[in-house]
């Protein structure tokens, strides 16, 4: 502790205020970049939770229109079993030629996302709600970057 004292005493006051004053000055410079580089980091992963509450969001929508779809398809096939009671073999071949159809059209959506169609192209070629469409490019996207 004598030694630290002996040089404070040695260094002119005006060298002990400047150096204070410097140091202070680079305390400042280090906290300010500190604070911009975690503003930054901080809009980035706000970025990054947007992104990811709207895929959630497409997803939930699309599940709705799936929904809807599953149940359009069901009542479908209700009716062609009950249109054809008593009609052995016709009744299974409707039934199975109704969802070769859908399943067609869902795989054709998945080939265009795969060649980046949009959302509106891929709605007006296979028949599809946007929801249908939009989730179809979404797991696209997944399979993608999975």
């Amino acid at each position: 502790m004598n030694n630290f004292q002996l040089i404070l005493d040695s260094l002119p006051i005006f060298k002990l205020e400047t150096f204070l004053l410097m140091m202070s000055v680079l305390f400042l410079a280090v906290t300010a970049f500190i604070s911009v580089r975690m503003t930054q980091k901080l809009k980035h992963e706000y970025r990054q939770v947007k992104i990811i509450r709207d895929d959630l969001k497409a997803f939930s929508l699309t599940a709705i229109g799936v929904g809807k779809r599953v149940m359009q398809l069901e009542r479908r096939q209700r009716e062609l079993l009950k249109d054809s009671t008593g009609q052995d073999g016709k009744v299974v071949r409707q039934v199975v030629t109704q969802v070769e159809t859908v399943n067609q059209t869902y795989e054709e959506a998945a080939a265009m996302a795969r060649q980046g169609n949009d959302v509106d192209t891929i709605m007006t070629r296979c028949a599809l709600s946007q929801s249908e469409a939009e989730l179809i490019i979404l797991m696209n996207r997944l399979d993608k970057a999975g």
